[in-house]
């Protein structure tokens, strides 16, 4: 029976070489680092059948407070209005009452003048003259005065022609005012009443 004998077998191993060190890459060539994903937005609220319902009713209730601010607004409109006119009536009524009182001294003046006992034709006439002047003030305190009329040209805006008579029996130009029949007045620049007149015209 033969003997095996155990030979060592000796494993050399294979010096391992260095690997050479990594590249440095410089901050500015580095990858750009990975963002992060946004977190996911939250599920919607689920929609319940009673929504609807409750935007209704805040729109009625919405409603509803429009319709009584516009309700009161109206009303507060109207009020004024009211009031306006009734400011102007009252302030109509105290010039027509202010008006009438001065009338009534010009009255009192014409009655004195008729009343007077004896009275010959000059005192009547002194008393006349003198009504008149005082109408005439009252006119012209009012802003009313005549409109001058004879020797003037006709002019429709503020004449209204009566009669005519031809030019060469008045020895006026034609077209010109030669007598007054009514005297006519203005308030400022508006026509009260116009003058009637008789004019002159070529034959």
């Amino acid at each position: 029976m033969s003997t095996r004998k155990k030979i060592p077998i000796r494993v050399v191993q294979p010096e391992l070489e260095e690997a050479p060190p990594a590249p440095v890459v410089p901050v500015d060539e580095a990858p750009p680092p990975v963002a992060e994903a946004p977190p996911p937005a939250p599920p919607p609220p689920p929609v319940s059948a009673e929504t609807p319902a409750v935007e209704d009713k805040a729109l009625r209730e919405e409603l509803e407070q429009w319709k009584d601010r516009a309700l009161r607004l109206e009303a507060e409109m109207d009020n004024f209005r009211k009031r306006l006119q009734r400011l102007a009536e009252e302030r109509i009524a105290a010039d027509r009452e202010r008006l009438l009182r001065d009338f009534l001294a010009v009255a009192d003046d014409l009655a004195r003048a008729l009343s007077a006992d004896g009275a010959d034709a000059q005192s009547l006439r002194q008393g006349v003259e003198l009504t008149n002047r005082s109408l005439m003030h009252l006119l012209n305190r009012e802003g009313v005065t005549p409109i001058e009329a004879e020797g003037q040209p006709f002019d429709p805006a503020w004449h209204e022609a009566v009669g005519t008579v031809p030019a060469s029996q008045v020895s006026a130009a034609p077209d010109t005012v030669v007598h007054v029949v009514q005297t006519g007045y203005r308030i400022g620049d508006r026509l009260l009443r116009p003058a009637r007149v008789i004019v002159a015209i070529g034959e």
